[in-house]
């Protein structure tokens, strides 16, 4: 076999490293001039976002690469001011709060919200949960008839008012004045609406499970066959929620799996008429899902699992009522999705 030179070697190093350098700063300059023309209208923007901030790291490595590889001033005066730029959005964005102020006259409450998977996450491991949480109203996603056989019958005394279905459930610390069972958009998916007694105080509460996107193959010019990254009958739904939160005019509590980033339009759309508690509370990206994922589909026979999740998809909101006391993702359970929690305050 053929020695190859080691100079040879470096030199074809060096240009790999210019190559995708130069390959991922067009990547991110086409990615935001599409994104502010478009943003979800167009679905590989859509798919791209869903993996935001974490496909910005990157550009921290621009400025090692322009000063030692490129040699460029240029390159590395534009990837330096990129840099700073990206350390402040996610300053501002993910690692500042909004404090509010508080008194000891105003109520709070606790909320748990946790997708648990159908059959992944055990009843014991969400009774132990809500134990140690303690929270005051709980708020289930994708449980199955164990769940409300076994989970809610060993809560019963903590939780004396509970409304559960296949698919979702909601157990109470306060008394359910009224319930019921909605399908946003006309959709197969199943929310919940109820109107609690806090303190003397009607408080509208929604259990939320969107439909989640998926990839499609799709045929394009008769038979190139490509992924679609397909989110069409979400929108809708959020839309549907959006709408009678407006009409609202009880304080509100909306929580759940949304299957939404906190970049997609469908989350503007959430925010316009109400408060993420843990953007407003909460410390860091608050990734929720995939936790626990095998990657098969990477590497057959391994046993490799995804337990970093990646992407922030489960949420609890609130009214203008409301104050944001604390907001923190807890730790996994058996399902994909980490539960989160908030503490709300009741401004007078």
């Amino acid at each position: 076999m053929k020695h190859i030179p080691k100079d040879i070697i470096q030199r074809g190093l060096k240009q790999a490293a210019k190559f995708l350098a130069y390959s991922y700063a067009a990547f991110i300059i086409c990615y935001f001039i599409l994104k502010l023309i478009f943003w979800d209208r167009l679905w590989i923007i859509a798919l791209i976002s869903t993996f935001s901030p974490l496909i910005l790291f990157p550009i921290f490595l621009l400025p090692i690469i322009g000063v030692s590889i490129i040699k460029k001033r240029w390159f590395t005066i534009i990837s330096a001011i990129a840099c700073i730029l990206l350390i402040s959005w996610l300053h501002v964005k993910y690692f500042s709060t909004t404090p509010i102020n508080l008194t000891n006259s105003q109520p709070g409450i606790k909320i748990l919200s946790h997708n648990v998977g159908w059959y992944a996450t055990q009843s014991q491991t969400l009774v132990k949960l809500i134990q140690q949480q303690k929270p005051d109203i709980i708020f289930l996603q994708e449980i199955v008839k164990k769940h409300t056989k076994r989970t809610f019958t060993w809560l019963k005394a903590d939780y004396p008012y509970q409304m559960g279905i296949s698919r979702v459930g909601i157990l109470s610390k306060y008394p359910i004045i009224s319930s019921e069972i909605l399908h946003l958009a006309g959709h197969r998916e199943t929310q919940q609406r109820a109107i609690i007694n806090f303190n003397g105080e009607e408080v509208v509460i929604y259990n939320m499970q969107a439909t989640g996107p998926w990839l499609k193959i799709s045929k394009k010019f008769g038979f190139i066959k490509i992924p679609v990254y397909k989110y069409d009958k979400r929108s809708p739904e959020i839309q549907d929620l959006v709408q009678r939160v407006e009409r609202e005019t009880l304080p509100v509590i909306v929580a759940g799996d949304f299957n939404m980033t906190d970049e997609t339009q469908d989350y503007d759309r959430v925010q316009k008429v109400m408060q993420d508690s843990f953007r407003k509370s909460g410390f860091g990206f608050g990734f929720t899902w995939p936790h626990g994922w095998e990657l098969k589909f990477l590497v057959k026979r391994s046993n490799w699992r995804l337990n970093y999740p990646v992407c922030r998809i489960d949420y609890i909101w609130y009214s203008k009522h409301w104050g944001a006391k604390s907001s923190s993702v807890l730790e996994a359970t058996e399902s994909d999705h980490l539960p989160v929690a908030a503490e709300l305050i009741l401004l007078k």
